[in-house]
């Protein structure tokens, strides 16, 4: 598991609590606690406690789901928590957003409802404590509903044809587990992704998302522009994930959002626990 940097809020209360078993090793315990700002993991041991903590920050989650597993004679439910840290790259002193999953297992009772009411309802808790955190110092991103339908167009030549590699490998597992609902469009020709946006009903998306090199961002805003509507059609929000060979355009925004933090593929790390107890503070 990895620790965050920063020491956890002792004066934020705790939400949830719940103790869990790794499902390796069953004899070993552990304390999650759900505060505002964290997901704390303790290791229950005589070992200091300083030693076997773990504080995940919510500002590093992007989702948290609730499921059951594929064995149906199992009564238990799972809380998969997907998180994207600042870690060290292999193999050099700069950091990146590397994915890390948290998976636990929640098998209090026998009643698999029963486990699976408790998953979401900490899934739940989970996300509008991440959304909170991430928008707290952001005055811009206040203004704005986290989208949760999106037309994401992708170019196939561009990046030297790994754009939908990149897609298919990696953007379209952190939406799933996002939470958040698109539409792929792989364009075929020049000027399909401005024909396209031109002549379609953005009604059903709440934003357009480009992985491509410059060019197609730009087709789309032409599209955009061209429509009777354009002053209205103009104000969907626009996002672009750098697809092409140098990423130019990407990398301005990005710099001037003042955000000087990047993602990478290099690594992922997953951690799985069981449940034995989960509880709120104030029940018995």
């Amino acid at each position: 598991m990895d620790q965050r940097i920063t020491e956890p809020d002792h004066f934020s209360p705790v939400s949830l609590y719940g103790e869990f078993t790794l499902t390796s090793n069953r004899k070993v315990r552990y304390a999650v606690s759900l505060t505002e700002r964290d997901l704390i993991v303790q290791r229950l041991t005589s070992t200091p406690v300083g030693r076997n903590k773990v504080v995940l920050s919510l500002k590093d989650c992007v989702g948290c789901r609730a499921y059951r597993g594929d064995d149906n004679a199992d009564p238990a439910a799972y809380l998969a928590v997907y998180l994207y840290p600042l870690k060290r790259r292999w193999m050099s002193s700069g950091v990146s957003r590397q994915r890390v999953e948290h998976c636990f297992r929640l098998a209090a009772l026998q009643d698999p409802r029963a486990n699976l009411e408790e998953a979401e309802k900490w899934a739940r808790a989970v996300r509008e404590r991440s959304a909170r955190q991430q928008n707290r110092d952001e005055v811009s991103m206040n203004k704005l509903s986290r989208p949760c339908r999106m037309m994401l167009l992708v170019n196939p030549q561009s990046g030297k044809g790994q754009a939908l590699t990149l897609y298919n490998n990696h953007i379209q597992r952190m939406l799933n587990e996002a939470g958040i609902q698109h539409t792929l469009v792989i364009t075929e020709r020049q000027n399909h992704a401005r024909e396209l946006v031109r002549e379609a009903d953005l009604s059903q998306w709440d934003a357009l998302v480009i992985m491509s090199g410059d060019g197609l961002l730009f087709e789309v805003i032409n599209g955009l522009l061209e429509r009777p509507d354009w002053e209205e059609a103009i104000q969907i929000p626009l996002g672009i994930l750098p697809g092409g060979s140098g990423n130019a355009l990407a990398a301005s925004i990005h710099h001037y959002s003042g955000h000087q933090r990047y993602l990478c593929f290099e690594e992922e790390k997953q951690d799985t626990y069981a449940a034995v107890n989960t509880s709120s503070p104030d029940m018995p």
